[in-house]
């Protein structure tokens, strides 16, 4: 034997009555407060979230302004190190060739000393070989 079908009126009205039976579920089983925190929460999370983007983009701007910004200062500080060194290395070679000019400076002046003593010993040695 077959059932018996049920009428729609039944149907409709044992659907509706499940429903409201898990609304009731579902409202019994919400917290109450605690949907107003896990709210405010998430705006303070939102709220952060918007303070970091700000951050970051002044930090962005901070590294890479072509006007005065970090990549720029580390750059200029690169090529000033650059420049040093290449000073350096000059002024070392005149330091170098100031000694050399010093050391040819003084075997001259002995040279030149030895020069005069001589000079001098020889006109002396002839004013005393006249005076006799």
């Amino acid at each position: 034997m077959a059932a018996r079908p049920r009428s729609k009126e039944n149907n409709v009205d044992l659907i509706m009555d499940e429903i409201l039976t898990a609304l009731e579920v579902i409202k019994s089983k919400l917290p109450n407060g605690e949907l107003k925190i896990i709210q405010d929460k998430i705006e303070s999370i939102e709220d952060a979230h918007e303070q970091l983007h700000e951050d970051l983009k002044a930090m962005e701007k901070q590294l890479l302004d072509p006007e005065d910004g970090i990549v720029v200062r580390v750059n200029k500080n690169t090529d000033f190190r650059k420049k040093k060194e290449q000073d350096d290395r000059f002024h070392a070679k005149l330091i170098d060739e100031h000694k050399e000019l010093m050391s040819w400076k003084s075997t001259i002046t002995k040279i030149v000393w030895i020069l005069f003593s001589s000079v001098a010993g020889i006109i002396v040695m002839m004013l005393s070989g006249k005076m006799k």
